[in-house]
């Protein structure tokens, strides 16, 4: 029965680990990470990484109470969730169509590509967009400018790319990464600034996905996989080492950068906020 569920679930964009998971929280319960990690025979933050993907896709809540405790969404309100947000990709997709495709073909037609030679190739699937990142960060000298919205640090983190980014604050590369901070990604965000990235907060980004090296070159996300998590999802990428193209990108993200939060002082906003609720339920439940 269990393999059946999970079966279906998968449908809704859950991974095969995803769906497990949540099918038992579904039949035993609010359980925490430590009592999750026994029933799948896991590590601690291997769940965590789980779980942190399944708030994000609304199917998991967790309590304020120390320790943290995780509880299902019921079945209804979780799978509508899911056909939302495929509806809203769709969507978004929709409405971007245009824009990529004017893009794309103004960067075909420019005498710049006939000239110097530059050149672009789509990249399907997220594990060869993970690829086409890392490298792009193992050649950039000076700088790199990174945007996502909200699951995209949290997506570094799990795949181990944040390291890559790490590692090149440690050779001198200066590194500034827009995003979404809330309260589920804080802990990846952390991370990414103790290893001397820059982080910005951007309340609500709904733009594309992008990734500019040294103004030189740039990995875009025409289309992002929100069914599947993990290296199997099937995102499709546009990289281009056109110079005008990285520059046009960069200067995107200036603008957001300049209307953008420092991170230190969004997650104590987080914090507080998460605290005042923690107080409120306490003098509820006396």
């Amino acid at each position: 029965m269990q393999e059946a569920l999970i079966e279906k679930l998968e449908a809704f964009g859950l991974s095969a680990k995803e769906a497990n998971l949540y099918s038992l929280l579904l039949k035993y319960g609010p359980k925490t990470t430590g009592e999750l990690a026994k029933l799948l025979h896991s590590y601690r933050v291997d769940v965590y990484r789980i779980l942190e993907t399944l708030g994000e896709k609304g199917m998991v809540e967790e309590s304020v109470e120390k320790p943290t405790r995780y509880a299902a969404v019921p079945a209804e309100p979780a799978l509508e969730a899911a056909m939302m947000r495929h509806a809203y990709e769709l969507r978004w997709m929709e409405e971007n169509r245009d824009g990529v495709l004017k893009l794309a073909n103004e960067y075909l037609a420019s005498e710049v590509l006939a000239n110097d030679l530059h050149t672009f190739k789509v990249i399907k699937g997220r594990s060869n967009t993970l690829a086409a990142m890392e490298q792009l960060v193992k050649i950039a000298e000076e700088r790199i400018a990174v945007i996502s919205p909200l699951g995209g640090i949290s997506i570094l983190s799990g795949s181990g790319l944040l390291e890559r980014f790490i590692d090149a604050t440690n050779r001198g590369v200066r590194v500034r990464y827009v995003t979404e901070i809330l309260l589920r990604n804080i802990d990846s965000t952390r991370d990414a600034l103790a290893g001397g990235i820059e982080v910005r907060h951007y309340e609500d980004y709904a733009g594309v996905r992008f990734l500019v090296a040294d103004a030189r070159e740039s990995l875009t996300t025409i289309t992002f996989d929100s069914r599947r998590h993990g290296r199997e999802a099937a995102d499709t990428a546009f990289w281009t080492n056109s110079a005008e193209y990285a520059q046009y990108l960069e200067a995107s993200f200036e603008l957001l950068w300049d209307n953008s939060v420092d991170a230190v002082k969004r997650i104590d906003h987080v914090l507080a906020d998460a605290q005042k609720i923690r107080q409120g339920t306490a003098k509820n439940s006396s």
